[in-house]
């Protein structure tokens, strides 16, 4: 199967007051970082949904509608030449290698397209004819609730996938200063 990585990394920041993806973890931004965990999975490539130099990027289209503007000019760029698209936020720092395979392996159980439960990333979504008819009508749409991922969800039936508790504080967004700054102090108490 043909997968494609996918770093949503489009968004304005607002929340956080600074780019995101340009935070740094390790010495490393939370772009670069992610983009090489991706490539770590064996995908058929990985791109950026955004505009960042020295990284194959897909600048959305429609970058005031959040998550949702950055799938759909992804889905729009590589429909005919993938499968499915593996998609990751640029904001969430401490998830790992093991999730993310495992999250992959479910897809071969799970071809409807699979996420944790616990959280709405990291997802795996089939390129399908359906997906580009709901984005479609989602950004058509004047209102936001017609945006939510959760929808997306439930309208294209993923498959929710737990995680175990242990795990959990993997999926810890940084969309603000405050969340960053718990999201750094979760990985300075990591084992090493």
């Amino acid at each position: 199967m043909n997968v494609a990585g996918i770093v949503l990394a489009g968004g304005l920041s607002s929340r956080m007051g600074r780019d995101k993806a340009q935070l740094l973890l390790a010495e490393q931004t939370l772009l670069t970082r992610n983009v090489a965990l991706l490539s770590t999975l064996k995908l058929s490539d990985v791109f950026v949904s955004g505009q960042y130099k020295d990284f194959q990027c897909i600048e959305d289209v429609n970058p005031l509608l959040g998550p949702i503007g950055g799938l759909d000019a992804c889905v729009n760029t590589l429909f005919s030449e993938y499968d499915a698209l593996f998609v990751i936020p640029v904001d969430m720092p401490l998830l790992g290698l093991e999730e993310c395979q495992f999250l992959l392996n479910a897809f071969a159980t799970y071809p409807q397209g699979v996420f944790y439960a616990q959280a709405t990333f990291p997802m795996i979504l089939p390129l399908t004819k359906q997906l580009k008819e709901y984005l479609t009508e989602a950004l058509a749409s004047p209102h936001n609730r017609q945006r939510s991922l959760y929808r997306l969800l439930k309208i294209l039936k993923l498959q929710p996938i737990n995680v175990q508790a242990e795990n959990s504080h993997r999926f810890q967004n940084s969309n603000t200063p405050q969340e960053w700054t718990d999201c750094l102090a979760t990985y300075h108490a990591l084992p090493k």
